[in-house]
């Protein structure tokens, strides 16, 4: 024993000079240090991770995309972070964003189950809803766990393409099996407000905002509800909170300004509608709010010059046109006020006719006429995104239907989609 001290004892000297030791603490300490940095990101990680999940447990999509994003940020390699951002994205109406996130997933994961589901109801969410309508009612019937996002994405992609029916079909599915979700709820709300049923779209709303108080689409709907019907005081309430949670976004303010300039409180719309031609200038809403209150305080000159932008950025707008033809016929201008009343008028007997359309559609679901008709109003009217929904309903409810084809044609032409346009002018032949 005293033989195997005496040999250790040397060996026990060397580690214990200073300048060796000195140079092992410096390793452990950036070694200790190291492990906990990583052991504080994967801690990060998963606590943002799950609560990720628990805001989409809330149904709280933005929310459940910011924390899943924080995890992928810090676990890039991780493939289910990734998925989970994508499913909230999509979810929350993002379908662009979605598409770049799942990328993320598959150049990780590869081709995987969850990923082709994610990828099919986000599709479906964006109106492609035929090619896999049977797959997902399949499994939403033998129960799969994204049941609810599957009835979701079909009831969301349904209105997209304006088919009412297939969406009213889908969301009445949705809430029998989830009564609380408020995407259907949503969806039901906005079909009411589309049909005209302005009450009912209100309590459906309220009905919403009791269960989710943060849901910020349903409020935008409501206040826009109460402001049309001039309960103005009430939608004032709602846009103020609505802008102090998002000051970036237009609509609060709009809406705020709006309501004070209707209640006649014409000192609180000043400032707002100044922050609107700074901030929002732009946008051809807020030019014509901002054009509206210089005319209103007899400033024609400033309402013409808002006017005539706003008329640049929305050729097609018929309130901006009646504003503009006010404006310059108090400017001395009579033709060409005469021309923008004239533009009012043909723009506000499309719309008229578009509300025919909307009820046509309801009530003769299958009938594609009153959808090719509106693809071809919108498209008329510079709204090409708009009129092609309507374009793909049309032919969803009749696929041989030859006058839809030949407005595709006529459609792709415009685009400069030449091989499209080819396609569609054969089938119309």
């Amino acid at each position: 024993m005293t033989r195997i001290l005496d040999r250790l004892r040397p060996a026990a000297r060397t580690v214990l000079r200073p300048a060796r030791w000195g140079r092992a603490g410096v390793v452990l300490v950036l070694a200790v240090g190291l492990l906990t940095w990583h052991a504080v990101r994967l801690g990060r990680a998963h606590l943002a991770t799950t609560r990720a999940e628990d805001a989409l447990a809330r149904y709280d999509f933005a929310a459940a995309r910011r924390h899943a994003e924080l995890a992928g940020e810090l676990r890039p390699r991780k493939p289910a972070v990734w998925l989970l951002a994508a499913q909230a994205a999509r979810r929350d109406g993002d379908l662009d964003g979605a598409a770049a996130l799942l990328r993320r997933y598959t150049a990780l994961a590869g081709s995987t189950p969850d990923g082709r589901l994610e990828e099919t109801l986000r599709l479906a969410q964006g109106g492609d809803i035929e090619r896999d309508v049977y797959d997902l009612m399949g499994k939403a019937d033998a129960g799969h766990p994204a049941t609810e996002q599957i009835l979701e994405a079909l009831a969301v992609g349904s209105v997209h393409v304006y088919h009412f029916d297939r969406a009213g079909f889908w969301v009445r599915h949705l809430l029998d099996r989830f009564p609380k979700n408020p995407v259907g709820r949503l969806i039901r709300a906005q079909m009411d407000d589309v049909l005209g049923k302005r009450d009912r779209a209100a309590a459906g709303c309220r009905g919403l905002l009791a269960d989710f108080p943060d849901n910020r689409e349903a409020k935008v709907l409501l206040a826009g509800l109460l402001l049309r019907e001039q309960q103005f005081a009430e939608a004032a309430d709602l846009y103020e909170g609505l802008r102090r949670d998002r000051p970036d976004d237009l609509r609060p303010l709009l809406g705020l300004a709006r309501c004070r300039d209707r209640m006649g409180q014409g000192e609180e719309a000043r400032p707002l509608v100044r922050e609107l031609e700074e901030r929002f200038g732009g946008h051809s809403e807020a030019l014509l709010e901002c054009g509206r209150s210089a005319l209103a305080d007899g400033r024609v000159g400033d309402a013409e010059r808002l006017l005539r932008r706003a008329a640049e950025l929305a050729p097609n707008d018929h309130e901006v046109h009646y504003q503009l033809g006010l404006c310059l016929e108090r400017a001395g201008k009579p033709d060409e006020a005469r021309h923008h009343a004239e533009r009012f008028k043909a723009v506000e007997a499309d719309l008229r006719r578009m509300d025919d359309l909307l009820k046509a559609v309801v009530n003769n679901p299958r009938d594609p006429a009153p959808r090719r008709e509106a693809g071809l109003i919108c498209l008329r009217n510079g709204q090409p995104a708009e009129a092609l929904r309507w374009l793909q309903g049309a032919l969803e409810a009749a696929p041989g239907d030859k006058a839809t084809h030949a407005a595709l044609a006529d459609y792709y032409d415009q685009t400069g989609e030449r091989d499209k346009a080819r396609h569609h002018r054969r089938l119309a032949e």
